[in-house]
């Protein structure tokens, strides 16, 4: 008999964890070890982006997020209905319902929880000891987080589980002449690129910065800032600081692209410059396309860069430091091509969708047996 996963994330959001619950959610509907349904909130991102129709979905609506007894209840008989073996918690917010729901259920049920965010405090008061209390495992992303599991919460360091993000394998696309020629990209410049949501945290104007310092010493290098624009006010500021002084336009800006994985092989060089990002997601799927990468000595970041191995690393807030790294790479293209051959081979290894699945599969069999 295959185990039945409960896929729960009522977020309303667009971000990175509806995006692994959406991915985790295919997963197991795509493995003959598991079923799953999926409990979601009506209309949400992630129940427009769940559209198999073979997948069980049901909806729930906490009125009160502080205190969601009904919602508890009604998720409560969702699990004894459909006979559900595991609750999946993705989203914060869900954990007190899920928590709730689980001492609600009349018949026995696991609840794992994906911790995607940093903590900042110790969490030793009544209520989180009664929450943590019905965690059976606790999902963490980085080793940092790890340590902070270990060192805030009132839980068992055999419940906390280090399980690094998976991407899929990296592809060389065949189609990058013409895509860049598209943006006005030179095919044969230094390709500098930069994904994410177009907002001042993400860092964008310090690579215009660097780049455009480098440009006025080496005029063969260009800049890609792809993402949707968050802050209009910020791609304003974006526009006067990437206006060239030469007829040579080397800051482009190319909005959303849909798969950004198709097209990372087409750069020199993808720089996260996110002033403390948790993890760094567009690391790894930059290595595995073979494409060298530069990140910011914070968060998760270190634990992918290997400064100097398989990628460069700058402190926070510093165009300077960002700008020498840079340089590192434009003028020594055998020392990118090393770094992107190098991030390639440590990404394949450690951020796999397979390996990621694995471990996953590891802990959700050991609660079945236990």
């Amino acid at each position: 008999m295959s185990l039945k996963i409960l896929e729960l994330c009522l977020s309303p959001g667009y971000g990175g964890l509806e995006l692994y619950a959406n991915k985790v959610t295919s997963y197991f509907k795509s493995s003959d070890k598991y079923d799953v349904l999926a409990v979601l909130k009506q209309n949400s991102f992630l129940d427009q982006k769940l559209s198999d129709k073979s997948l069980t979905k049901r909806y729930i609506k906490s009125i009160n997020r502080h205190f969601p007894l009904v919602a508890a209840y009604k998720l409560a008989k969702i699990i004894e209905i459909e006979n559900a073996d595991v609750i999946h918690v993705h989203w914060g917010k869900d954990l007190f319902l899920a928590v709730l729901a689980k001492v609600f259920c009349k018949k026995p049920v696991k609840l794992v929880y994906m911790r995607q965010m940093a903590l900042t405090r110790f969490k030793n008061d009544l209520y989180h000891k009664f929450l943590y209390k019905n965690v059976d495992a606790y999902q963490v992303i980085t080793k940092a987080l790890y340590a902070d599991a270990i060192k805030f919460l009132p839980i068992p360091k055999d419940s906390v589980h280090l399980l690094y993000y998976g991407v899929p394998s990296g592809k060389h696309s065949d189609k990058c002449s013409a895509y860049l020629l598209e943006k006005g990209v030179a095919e044969d410049s230094f390709k500098v690129a930069i994904f994410g949501r177009v907002e001042e945290g993400k860092g964008q104007h310090l690579v215009i910065e660097a780049v455009r310092n480098i440009h006025q010493k080496e005029s063969v290098i260009s800049l890609s800032i792809i993402g949707h624009v968050m802050d209009q006010a910020y791609m304003e500021k974006l526009d006067v600081l990437a206006k060239s002084e030469s007829s040579n336009q080397f800051v482009h800006f190319h909005g959303f692209h849909d798969n950004p994985t198709d097209i990372m092989s087409c750069f020199d060089v993808i720089v996260l410059a996110t002033r403390c990002e948790t993890f760094g997601l567009v690391l790894p799927e930059a290595m595995r396309a073979g494409t060298a990468v530069i990140g910011t000595n914070c968060g998760g970041v270190p634990e992918i860069i290997i400064d100097g191995e398989t990628g460069l690393l700058f402190e926070p807030d510093d165009a300077i430091g960002l700008e020498k790294a840079l340089e590192k790479l434009v003028f020594n293209k055998a020392f990118c091509k090393k770094l992107a051959e190098n991030g390639k081979v440590y990404a394949d290894n450690q951020f796999s969708e397979e390996l990621h699945y694995k471990n996953l599969d590891a802990i959700i069999s050991k609660l079945s047996c236990n």
